[in-house]
């Protein structure tokens, strides 16, 4: 067998996998309320031949599908969640198809259906007896709020892998094998005592407290290691401004290179809260952490697969639709603008008046990707992240250019390319056992001196945090 016959099913089932993506695109689902796109993906699934599993402890947007039997065990990871306020039309000017509605401005929406389309050309390739071993598919709820891998890791769903994948939409086309950051998302609750705004000496305002929490915090940021971010929400308490308000929420999301440095930086962000409510004299009811991940620990050896295939695959190409429309994406920035977004994704300086990245450009040396996700299966397993180019250079993540983009020829291109190098780099695996003992001697390496530990409770439940 050649890697040829994968990829040819890959192209066969193009128009589904292209078809799947666009109508997750066109269904915008928030965090935990993917409904549509999970159970489009477990139908797909099921009609495939998969052993699926659809619903998974606390989360019913989770699947597992599975097939074939022995060893490996190669574990798919898709997500399919969208985000909050970045509803977009196929269009390359700012026009929202509902205002204030989500959009796939990660474009997760290709990221679960490229895994889908890989996972099926495996099992095809496994059931002609070409290649043995398992090959499982995850569809992760809730990503984007660092839920949804790390309550399948504490619940045991990824037992018994013998190595992860995973890729996510980029501007460019590579294979990381360094670390990306450790996160933590959580909620800080206050108490106080409501009154009539106009007798407000006779209450406690909970928002008092949140809104010195927040001051407390940005004059914490200079005094923290370099690497250390935070970013806040305050959360609608429904209580009118005629009166003290007294419950407020806030959210925080923490990160930092490492989860040690961000443990401690997370401790003093703690002794804010606990002196806003001393000085407010509220109640500090409480810091919940509802979702996060420790940095990843990325496989070079997986990375150098991926990479290998990429290549075998000609790189990209793009057609006169792909460029034209992500000209007009393009023309949206400033040179400024697009070459901070380039260096974001380490696109080499060569390469910044490229409109798409058609070249598949290695990882530079210790270079940390300044993004998180709940990615800690890494922890206890080899995993290999790879990111295809499915919107122009200088486009950021989390932005309606990469919703609109997420959409478009250019996503649906990269998405297909993506699937045929997680579909290129599963047969590599299963058929050259020397490539997983590398990259299992690597992982041994570089965990010997590591000690896990989850950032959620024992009994923490899946849930999302209202706006």
């Amino acid at each position: 067998m050649t890697k040829s016959s994968l990829w040819e099913s890959v192209d066969r089932e193009s128009g589904m996998l292209c078809r799947m993506a666009k109508d997750i695109w066109e269904r915008p689902e928030l965090p935990l309320e993917e409904v549509f796109a999970s159970k489009l993906q477990a139908d797909v699934l099921a009609e495939h031949g998969f052993r699926v599993t659809h619903g998974l402890k606390g989360m019913p947007t989770g699947l597992i599908a599975e097939f074939g039997g022995g060893k490996p065990v190669i574990g798919i990871l898709g997500e399919y969640d969208a985000l909050s306020g970045l509803s977009q039309s196929l269009d390359a000017e700012r026009k929202p198809v509902v205002p204030g509605g989500p959009g796939h401005g990660c474009g997760h929406n290709l990221l679960g259906a490229a895994g889908l389309g890989a996972a099926i050309a495996v099992k095809e390739a496994i059931e002609r007896g070409d290649l043995s071993g398992v090959i499982r598919y995850y569809g992760c709820p809730a990503e984007e709020e660092l839920i949804g891998k790390t309550f399948m890791l504490r619940d045991g769903y990824f037992d018994g892998l013998d190595a992860a994948l995973y890729w996510h939409p980029s501007a460019n086309n590579s294979a990381h094998f360094t670390q990306n950051l450790a996160a933590f998302s959580a909620l800080f609750s206050f108490r106080g005592l409501s009154a009539h705004a106009p007798q407000a000496h006779l209450g406690r305002s909970a928002l008092d407290a949140v809104e010195l929490m927040n001051v407390g915090a940005n004059y914490l940021r200079e005094h923290l290691p370099k690497d250390v971010l935070l970013h806040y929400s305050i959360l609608g308490n429904g209580i009118a401004p005629n009166s003290v308000p007294d419950k407020a929420q806030v959210w925080y999301m923490m990160r930092a290179n490492t989860r040690e440095t961000l443990d401690g930086a997370f401790e003093r962000l703690k002794e804010v809260a606990r002196g806003a409510s001393i000085m407010t004299g509220t109640e500090f009811a409480g810091c919940e952490i509802v979702g996060g991940g420790n940095e990843a620990i990325l496989n070079r050896a997986l990375a150098d697969v991926s990479m290998r295939n990429m290549h075998e695959l000609g790189g990209r190409t793009f057609t006169e639709e792909d460029c034209a429309f992500g000209k007009k994406i393009s023309d949206q920035f400033t040179p400024d603008q697009k070459i901070r977004g380039a260096q974001v994704v380490h696109i080499p300086p060569e390469d910044y008046d490229l409109i798409l990245q058609h070249k598949i450009v290695p990882r530079p040396e210790n270079a940390i990707l300044p993004a998180s996700g709940d990615y800690d299966v890494s922890w206890f397993v080899p995993f290999g992240m790879t990111e295809c180019a499915t919107w122009p250079i200088g486009v950021f993540t989390h932005t309606w250019q990469a919703t609109a983009c997420a959409g478009s020829s250019i996503g649906m291109n990269g998405m297909l390319f993506a699937a045929k190098t997680l579909a290129g780099t599963v047969h590599d695996l299963m058929t050259d056992p020397s490539l997983l003992e590398r990259a299992h001697a690597e992982f041994k390496e570089s965990t010997k001196d590591k000690t896990y530990q989850f950032a959620i409770a024992p009994d923490a439940v899946p849930r999302r945090i209202r706006l």
